[in-house]
């Protein structure tokens, strides 16, 4: 029997709402009982003590002292696909399982990445200001479409397939990057992290889709911009400090690359003096990419079929190992 903690109070930032329908959800998987609170001192205050523990792990202050006082902490499940503040903090000397919730962003973040794409090549940003300009003019652009051009995909994991499957259908060359290469679907050729040079230069569109580690910390600095083609446009729905900031603003500055999109961003929020904030061939989002009123649902459904599988001392899926943070 285990018992489930819910942890997680509405954030602004998060538009994301643990419903009615969701607790009776975890109570139908459970065998034990779910508790559910907003804050950690609500459940400090109660004396609550869980083997379970769901929480947002991509931002926001952890409930560190909850999990150092829990006597019966075992498994910790992430409902976002970051959980660097985690994996950052005190938590992870305890004996305790994480899972994140990989695989359940793929159509939104997909959908995404597809509408700055479509943006940059029907150029919509600059529509958008002649409209606002009251001016009708088509001839200040080039239009073009996605056929024949390259997408370089650095970091082909779960949430990169469904980047790869659409990109396929726009007639787009799709070429990935991976620490270890094996065929995938969607994609016309994988390379190592040893090659990701050869990919830059040769797509038309860089997306950042690796997880934040100590290992792709700036690993889009001014080397790699120099690689990638003087029309190439970077997008980055990952995690920012995966690219140099300071880099990236010299090589848009200096016309290096041809424009970014940016859903992440280092440090975040952006600060307003920001140079990023008024270039005409920079789109920003506020990390929002993976953001849908389908979220809370399709996290739950992966937590209750996981809590399944703990329950029946059956493997986890989505585990994160803890000493490589990925």
């Amino acid at each position: 029997m285990a018992d489930v903690l819910i942890l997680f109070g509405h954030r602004p930032d998060i538009p994301m709402k643990v419903e009615r329908r969701h607790l009776d959800a975890v109570q139908a998987a459970c065998s034990g009982k779910v508790y559910y609170y907003q804050t950690e001192e609500e459940a400090l205050a109660d004396g609550v003590d869980a083997e379970v523990l769901f929480l947002w792990g991509g931002s926001g202050r952890m409930p560190e002292a909850w999990c150092a006082s829990s006597k019966r902490l075992k498994w910790i499940n992430s409902f976002s696909a970051g959980v660097n503040p985690i994996m950052d903090g005190p938590i992870s000397d305890l004996p305790v399982r994480l899972t994140n919730a990989k695989g359940i962003h793929g159509k939104t973040m997909g959908v995404t990445t597809m509408g700055y794409i479509i943006s940059f090549l029907r150029h919509f940003p600059t529509m958008l200001r002649q409209q606002r300009e009251h001016v009708w003019d088509k001839t200040t652009v080039t239009f073009m479409e996605p056929t024949g051009l390259t997408v370089g995909i650095i970091g082909a994991g779960a949430i990169a397939g469904e980047v790869a499957r659409l990109c396929k259908s726009m007639d787009m060359t799709v070429l990935g990057v991976k620490r270890t290469v094996t065929p995938l679907e969607h994609y016309d050729r994988v390379y190592p992290n040893t090659e990701l040079d050869t990919v830059l230069a040769a797509s038309d569109f860089v997306v950042i889709l690796t997880p934040l580690t100590d290992a792709t910390r700036g690993m889009i600095g001014a080397a790699q911009l120099a690689k990638m083609k003087p029309t190439g446009v970077l997008i980055n729905i990952a995690r920012g400090p995966v690219v140099d900031t300071e880099a990236l603003v010299e090589a848009l500055q200096k016309g290096i690359i041809g424009g970014a999109a940016l859903d992440a961003v280092d440090p975040e929020p952006l600060p307003a003096d920001s140079p990023l904030w008024d270039m005409e061939q920079v789109i920003l989002t506020p990390h929002c990419a993976a953001d849908s009123t389908l979220y809370m649902d399709r996290a739950m459904e992966q937590f209750c079929e996981n809590l399944k599988h703990f329950e029946q001392g059956e493997p986890l899926f989505n585990e994160i190992d803890l000493k490589r943070k990925y």
